[in-house]
């Protein structure tokens, strides 16, 4: 039980901080972060990482395909890898 309680805390402060991510990233306030938004905090994201995340295909990065990101190591956090 203690295990799916951890689990579940660190799905949500992944989201959280997700969700913080994309909102610092989404400069046209649509709630999503589009390549050219990201690439002002990631310049090395290519065309093919932004395609990876985009699990959903709509060309956009919301915050569920932002959290995915962060947990599986696709992004870095800027603040810490500046």
């Amino acid at each position: 039980m203690k295990n799916v309680t951890l689990v579940a805390a660190l799905a949500a402060s992944v989201a959280f901080y997700a969700n913080a991510m994309t909102t610092e990233i989404d400069t046209d306030g649509d709630g999503m972060a589009s390549l050219s938004e990201l690439l002002v905090s990631y310049p090395e994201l290519t065309e093919e990482l932004f395609r990876e995340m985009d699990t959903d295909g709509d060309g956009l990065i919301n915050d569920e395909e932002m959290a995915i990101a962060v947990d599986l190591g696709m992004l870095a956090d800027p603040d810490i890898d500046a």
